[in-house]
């Protein structure tokens, strides 16, 4: 598609265009994998080059850039300080050994296209009715330090900054800590008024790739329930201990994780699950294990459904410690609503790209964004283009360059529209 600009529309032109190339390439080398992939968790030391990178760019375009307590990155240009801002962004963390493209191109791609507006609006001599912001948010990934949307949810309030510096990895380092150690942990919480928030993203589906469609707007997404589970069995030897005395930690989470799949498996397309990550004390060939924790994880549409499944699955693991001789404890549990997106910047996405000649349709988000948090308070767009084979959180993940550009293109009018034209959705 080639770039263009009428008096009604802005969008990216062919510098901008290989302004984000540029930018993507540098990313793609900060935590590059043997194939081809990503591995930056969240406050490492490669996060830390990344942000560094991120803020130069930032700052050789002239704007303000703002770190908060939880080390969310904010790059700001304000034409009126009295005035709101239109905020667009996503993450720079990936999960362990993932893909280029996940968070990171909402990201990069927003810092474009601001850049862009910004410049446009000089050029056509016009002041808009808000600012505009870039923001990389901390640790959405949730893959080094629980929960996920970690930065968002500690800016909307909905996660105490206490609580979130707390969190802890597998080596013990809080999220506080870790910051400090890269440079990115802020004074205080950054009071920001937001008039509207937009996230770009690949799809991590293959509707759009299936459909031949250039961009997905979201206008709902599903509910997650997130448990914390734990059993405790008895250390023993593997060899001499007699199989009917054990209390074996591991086999007990082996029934819960064949159960979990069990559940969803009675639900179809309403629900998916999984246990991500499995964690196992002491973790050695020859001993029986005294503990093992699970995270577990139910998505569906349907909150009323979610809920049932936790009680079928609270009585099971109940039985399952009974008949394993171990103890089960509940950690931790956490409740995701589902949201349905602000319906005036959805139509504005899919009227602009009418417009753009970008085939488009509505959409539905099964993973979490941060665009999730804020949509709680705030308008929001989610913003999908294609992804390969649907294939996410591997270092296969891929997204064709064409399709990056039109999100850019897209991201760059909604921009403009939402910061010079807000009676158009608002």
């Amino acid at each position: 598609m080639s770039s263009f600009s009428t008096p009604d529309i802005v969008t990216a032109d062919a510098a901008d265009l290989a302004a984000f190339d540029a930018l993507f390439v540098q990313s793609s080398a900060i935590g590059a994998t043997a194939k081809g992939g990503l591995h930056r968790l969240a406050a490492s030391a490669e996060d830390g080059a990344m942000r560094d990178a991120f803020c130069a760019w930032l700052r050789e375009r002239d704007f303000e850039v703002r770190i908060d307590a939880v080390g969310n990155v904010f790059g700001l240009l304000t034409f009126d300080p009295e005035a709101p801002y239109v905020v667009c962004g996503s993450h720079l963390d990936s999960q362990p050994n993932a893909g280029r493209f996940d968070g990171i191109y909402g990201v990069l791609a927003g810092a474009v296209s601001v850049a862009s507006v910004a410049r446009q609006l000089r050029e056509r001599g016009e002041t808009p009715a808000f600012n505009l912001a870039v923001v990389n948010w901390t640790n959405e990934e949730g893959a080094r330090f629980q929960p996920s949307l970690i930065g968002s949810s500690a800016f909307m309030g909905s996660l105490s900054v206490d609580d979130a510096l707390a969190a802890r990895d597998g080596d013990g380092i809080t999220l506080g800590h870790a910051l400090e150690l890269i440079g990115y942990r802020g004074d205080g919480m950054l009071n920001l008024p937001i008039a509207a928030y937009l996230e770009l993203h690949v799809e991590q589906s293959t509707h759009l790739e299936s459909q031949g469609l250039a961009i997905g707007v979201v206008r709902e997404t599903w509910a997650a329930l997130k448990w914390r589970v734990r059993f405790d069995g008895e250390q023993n030897h593997t060899g001499p201990a007699p199989m009917a005395v054990r209390r074996d930690a591991l086999l007990a989470a082996a029934h819960a994780i064949v159960a979990v799949r069990a559940e969803s498996a009675l639900h179809g397309l309403q629900m998916h699950s999984s246990v991500g990550r499995l964690e196992v004390q002491p973790n050695s060939p020859n001993v029986v294990p005294a503990l093992t924790r699970l995270l577990v994880e139910y998505r569906s549409p349907s909150v009323q459904l979610l809920a049932e499944a936790g009680e079928r699955l609270r009585a099971t693991l109940d039985s399952i410690a009974t008949s394993t001789g171990t103890g089960f404890t509940l950690e931790s549990e956490l409740l995701r609503e589902p949201s349905r997106l602000h319906d005036g910047l959805s139509e504005l996405a899919l009227a602009t790209c009418a417009e753009l000649g970008l085939a488009a349709e509505n959409s539905v988000t099964v993973a979490g964004h941060d665009a999730i948090s804020v949509s709680r308070r705030y308008p929001v767009s989610l913003l999908f283009v294609p992804s390969r084979g649907g294939l996410s959180h591997n270092e296969a993940e891929f997204t064709e360059s064409a399709d990056l550009h039109r999100g850019l293109e897209l991201l760059t009018s909604l921009l403009y529209r939402a910061c010079c034209q807000p009676d158009r959705y608002l």
